[in-house]
């Protein structure tokens, strides 16, 4: 007994592991801070547009999860934990110095330079932070002895997690406070104020893991440790099929083995054959993962651009949400649920079964579906009205640019009059697929410009399943007339959700007149050349000011999202007329209606993060860890190549694209299901008090 105390005396926890915790701090500070704001980056700055920010941001996060893979290797095969981890820092703060240098050189370089710069940024930081993410928290696990340190190396695990939330918690509201609220070079946001500090960050991550040199145990990189583990695969393989080939031509038995692996006894120890079945029915489970992050790393593209279409006005603080600073939500309840499921909910979930790790990653699965059934909902509501024709009807739009009545007369039409500058909007059931139909329009004896017992006979086509508009107004200073206003009306929404804007014009007005729209709370300005032909043009959202010439008009014209709008700009006597006009309105709601679904996929994140980091160390053969712990990252790159690739495809509706998300999402869950019943494990063994172990049978108790 004395033996043990005083062996028990010895292992107290290791100090050296709070510079590691420290480093992953502040890492986790520069990451998630320049990847908070890069989206809208990409957005305003770079003018990439929703889908191709969205395959930007998503291959630079895919680079930083499969770059693992070269990290895992290096360090369990040649540098070692510590070196690995030095290296690649190294290239990390490179490409922050890179990153900001782009961000800052606006006035310097074209925008097409600037592109190339800011993606050489990204791809040196994903190079950077992939090489060393599979080696920092296996390099603090080696600090500890096994399995006598289990509970402390527990510890260090919630350590480390809340290290990342804490560093994401403060940068993710920091960043987009520096971008928006400081204004530099000329513009009324600060991007290389943003993307420096998390650089500063990094420097000084780096600085404390060199500091922790001395204190800290380094084992040594095991030469061949993964190659034998792959050429144990290879082998038994080979074995396989060659005894499956015997055995048809000379169709004689041959040995049972209670696994394929076991084919290679003789060349390879048992316990190599034992450590790679083992990381094989691991990375099998692997496979699950990939979807999951997929749905999670929306949190920075989608939905940030999600929230850039709502209100984030808080008017009793006088402060404004920024889009970007909603992730914010992430580590900050990520730390409260972080103790508050340790304590609560495991031991809860214990009580109705669910103890297994595989049990746990499932109701996560679940959990991040609902989330983005909000995130759809949300996406429809803000949508709002949907444009539908009935089968067998036309639509058709007059807009009057007098500011006088117009009297309709049309046996085809229940219309009467039109009022001063404003329009009709009618449904008409056409006769053929183009119906052409005459119409009589008198105008107030009052109305400027116009004869005496003026009458317009004209006609107007009426299309079915379209939408046809056509602007009364005069060509020129001698006519008027009914004039069709381009082919079709455009009925698709903006799949961001940004407004569609078009304007309509007099004789009085050309394309030579500096006619501005000006966002009162941006730079955003858009010129009448924009708008060439009467086309509908997207435009952002908010106030705006329209400038004729350099003399602002009083009234302010405020544009909500997916919403279609027709600015009508008339001269009458010697005043401007304008007017807006809008169809098929969006709604402008409030951005905390996203709380619900970060709060189900932050939910999900908790639980899935350390079921995962849990999973990876204690389950990892010992000599594989950091190998093991790439091919878990590996899963959140091929994530992001999921995203990647639906948003190349562009599906129209976004709403429908989150209801595919989360489609997705509930076959995994399932799939996830499966695995906990199935796979067999350390972990699965200790938490599985319904089934006693086996020792004789512990070989056919692995199902894969």
């Amino acid at each position: 007994m004395d033996l043990i105390s005083d062996t028990n005396e010895k292992l107290k926890y290791p100090k050296c592991v709070w510079f590691i915790v420290l480093n992953e701090l502040c890492e986790r500070f520069s990451y998630y801070g320049l990847r908070t704001v890069l989206v809208l980056y990409l957005t305003t700055i770079l003018k990439f547009n929703g889908d191709e920010s969205t395959i930007i941001f998503h291959s630079f996060v895919f680079m930083a999860y499969f770059m693992p893979l070269i990290g895992a290797t290096m360090a369990d095969s040649y540098l070692g934990k510590f070196q690995t981890i030095i290296w690649f820092s190294i290239v990390y703060a490179l490409g922050n110095v890179v990153l900001t240098g782009a961000s800052s050189a606006t006035d310097i370089f074209s925008i097409n330079v600037q592109k190339v710069i800011a993606i050489l940024g990204l791809f040196l930081i994903s190079v950077g932070t992939g090489g060393i993410k599979p080696c920092v928290f296996p390099f603090g696990g080696d600090q500890f002895r096994l399995p006598e340190q289990t509970d402390q190396l527990l510890h260090y695990t919630t350590k480390f997690t809340i290290a990342i939330n804490l560093g994401s918690l403060v940068s993710t509201f920091l960043t987009p406070e520096l971008r928006h609220s400081v204004h530099c070079f000329g513009r009324d946001t600060c991007f290389p104020l943003a993307f420096g500090v998390p650089a500063i960050l990094m420097f000084i991550a780096i600085a404390f893991f060199v500091a922790g040199k001395n204190t800290y145990l380094k084992k040594k990189p095991e030469h061949n440790a993964i190659s034998r583990t792959f050429s144990c695969i290879f082998f038994s393989l080979i074995f396989v099929c060659l005894k499956y080939a015997l055995r048809k031509k000379l169709t004689s038995s041959v040995p049972y083995q209670t696994h394929w692996l076991d084919n290679a006894k003789g060349v390879y120890t048992d316990t190599e054959i034992s450590e790679t079945r083992m990381a094989l029915n691991l990375i099998i489970t692997f496979a699950a993962y990939p979807v999951f992050w997929a749905l999670y790393e929306q949190q920075g593209s989608r939905w940030t651009l999600q929230g850039t279409l709502m209100n984030g006005r808080v008017d009793y603080l006088d402060w404004t949400i920024k889009p970007d600073q909603m992730q914010t939500l992430v580590p900050f309840f990520g730390m409260i649920f972080l103790v508050l499921f340790d304590v609560a909910l495991y031991p809860m979930l214990a009580m109705v079964g669910i103890r297994k790790p595989l049990q746990k990653l499932t109701l996560s699965g679940f959990l991040a579906v609902v989330a983005f059934v909000f995130a759809a909902l949300l996406q429809l509501k803000i949508f709002g009205n949907t444009i539908e024709i009935p089968p067998g009807e036309g639509r058709l739009n007059i807009y009057n640019a007098f500011d006088c009545n117009a009297f309709v007369r049309s046996p085809s039409l229940e219309v009467h009059q039109i009022g001063p500058l404003d329009k009709i909007n009618v449904s008409y059931t056409p006769v053929s697929r183009e119906t052409t139909v005459r119409i009589e329009i008198r105008f107030d004896p009052a109305c400027p410009f116009v004869p005496e017992n003026f009458q317009l006979n004209t006609t107007f086509t009426v299309t079915e399943a379209q939408e046809v508009s056509y602007y009364l107004t005069r060509p020129n200073p001698n006519v008027i007339a009914l004039n069709r206003v381009g082919i079709y009306d455009r009925l698709i929404k903006d799949k961001f959700g940004n407004p569609y804007l078009r304007f309509l014009l007099d004789y009085n007005f050309d394309f030579d007149d500096d006619i501005t729209l000006r966002n009162v709370d941006s730079s955003d300005i858009y010129q009448l050349s924009a708008f060439r032909g009467s086309n509908f043009s997207t435009v952002t959202k908010g106030k705006y000011k329209l400038v004729h010439n350099g003399e602002m008009l009083p009234m302010t014209i405020d544009l909500i999202p997916a919403t279609i709008y027709t600015l009508t700009v008339q001269r009458n006597k010697n005043k401007m007329d304008v007017k807006l006009f809008a169809m098929y309105e969006g709604n402008y709601v409030h951005i905390l209606w996203q709380v619900p679904q970060y709060i189900c996929m932050i939910m999900a994140d908790v639980i899935f993060v350390v079921t995962c980091l849990e999973i990876s160390f204690i389950e990892a053969p010992v000599n594989i860890r950091s190998f093991i712990s790439a091919v878990s990252l590996l899963t959140t790159a091929l994530g992001n190549l999921l995203v990647v690739i639906i948003s190349a495809i562009s599906i129209k509706n976004q709403a429908h694209e989150y209801f595919l998300y989360s489609g997705l999402m509930f076959v995994d869950a399932l799939l996830l299901a499966y695995f906990s019943v199935v796979y067999r494990g350390k972990m699965t063994e200790k938490h599985d008090i319904v089934k006693p172990l086996n020792r004789n049978n512990k070989n056919e108790e692995t199902a894969f």
